[in-house]
């Protein structure tokens, strides 16, 4: 029950989402289906009626078994019409080049229920031939109905047939018919095109809402960070604009985290991803910045040693930094940068050393973690993902929590789940996560300057 109701709104925003899939498949099955009718030969119909009754008898009972007679006798009269008694003398009289088997597939009786009267129907791919079949099948009908049929006292015919709707011309042609199939090949292309966009929506296992999220991830959910040129940029988006969306996002994330500090008193925190490209940097950078607007003061590491990306976003140089602080090189004053204006410093990552795991492991690390957290109000290192190396593992059990970063346009379930346990498995303190490049959510109204 609950797996259901958790799968419709997923399945309902793939329709929202996916609603192209269903106009064009649409759209295409309307003219594939247009397409096909117009290349089949049009066929025409034409349809005479007729009306049979009993010749003998004046009083009403008399009539009443005649008309029952009648009755039962249509099914019969039917029958003439498809064979070679009928239908011989129809080919001689408009010189067909068949036979009266093959004919009989152009021909059809109708006999409306409880009534003497029939209806011939002829088909042809010329709408004067249809009619010309349909009133000569009529016509040879009566003549060995009167020849060969009951005869009365005197020798006239029993039966008498009469045709009270001749058949004519049709103007319009009845098969193809363009405008039913174009509409059932609109419909079934839909249906097709909802089937496909569901089918899609059911293969696709990316985190690409926060609902999705809280049902993959199970921690809570600290913030969305929707999609902004700036971001991409790789800039200070919430310095740059202060009053955008993006800052707005940040600072949701800001109100999270301090909740998340009631229970115990969160300085340090890591800020790792799964893999490769989702976003951590943009995350730890952007949040170091709002952090640091409530004057708060706030160092920023770079301890992803590997494929370091925060001097890019600072706008700083990154050539000397954290290495070089871990092997006593340069002291940490020297090697930290601050923002001007704020109360951010950044500690770049420096040199890319060749053994990263141990350098970030070492009792240096330790000691040089210890040292800023009592001097910062917050300390937020950034590093490598999850399942690429083993770093924020090693770095989390000094952190007081860990920031899962979850891209929406990459991020699988499965990789979530992996990059959990993961760090829960290294004794890390999970405090949520947080999804970014997710799709922004349209407003009637905007507050916010869009970045």
């Amino acid at each position: 029950m609950s797996d259901s109701s958790a799968g419709l709104p997923v399945l309902l925003a793939a329709l929202r989402k996916l609603w192209w899939v269903v106009v064009i498949g649409g759209v295409l099955g309307a003219a594939g289906s247009l397409g096909y009718s117009s290349l089949q030969t049009p066929l025409y119909t034409a349809t005479s009626s007729l009306h049979f009754s009993i010749t003998q008898g004046s009083s009403a009972t008399d009539l009443n078994q005649g008309a029952s007679y009648t009755q039962s006798q249509m099914l019969s009269y039917a029958q003439l019409v498809e064979g070679s008694l009928v239908l011989q003398p129809v080919i001689d009289e408009l010189d067909l080049g068949t036979t009266p088997s093959e004919l009989s597939r152009s021909i059809s009786v109708s006999i409306p229920r409880d009534t003497s009267t029939m209806k011939i129907t002829a088909t042809a791919t010329d709408p004067q031939r249809a009619a010309d079949l349909a009133a000569a099948s009529s016509e040879h009908l009566i003549e060995v109905l009167d020849e060969e049929g009951s005869k009365t006292a005197d020798g006239s015919p029993s039966v008498t047939v009469a045709i009270y709707d001749e058949a004519v011309p049709p103007r319009y042609q009845s098969s193809p018919d363009k405008t039913r199939d174009a509409f059932l090949g609109g419909v079934i292309g839909g249906m097709v095109g909802i089937a496909t966009a569901l089918l899609i929506a059911l293969l696709d296992t990316r985190v690409r809402n926060e609902e999705i999220l809280v049902e993959a991830g199970g921690d809570p959910v600290l913030g969305v960070v929707s999609k902004a040129p700036l971001l991409q940029a790789r800039t200070l988006a919430v310095a740059l604009e202060p009053l955008s969306r993006t800052a707005e996002d940040f600072h949701r994330i800001r109100s999270a985290l301090t909740y998340a500090n009631v229970s115990s008193r969160v300085r340090v925190l890591l800020v790792t991803a799964g893999m490769p490209g989702e976003g951590k940097s943009t995350i730890s950078v952007n949040l170091a910045m709002t952090l640091a607007g409530l004057r708060h003061s706030v160092l920023l590491i770079d301890a992803d040693l590997r494929r370091p990306r925060v001097h890019f976003h600072a706008g700083i140089d990154g050539s000397v930094g954290l290495t070089n602080v871990l092997l006593e090189q340069v002291s940490l004053d020297v090697a930290t940068h601050s923002v001007s204006g704020t109360t951010l410093d950044v500690l770049p990552s420096g040199e890319i050393p060749p053994n990263p795991a141990e350098i970030l492991t070492s009792h240096r690390m330790e000691e040089l973690i210890a040292a800023v957290s009592s001097k910062y109000d917050y300390v937020i290192i950034d590093t490598p993902p999850t399942l690429s190396v083993a770093d924020a593992n090693l770095l989390a059990p000094i952190a007081d929590g860990v920031l899962l970063v979850v891209d929406a346009t990459k991020t699988r379930r499965a990789a979530l789940a992996e990059s959990m346990k993961t760090l829960e498995m290294g004794g890390a303190r999970i405090l949520g996560t947080v999804l970014n490049r997710a799709r922004p959510v349209r407003r009637r109204d905007s507050y916010y300057a869009e970045s």
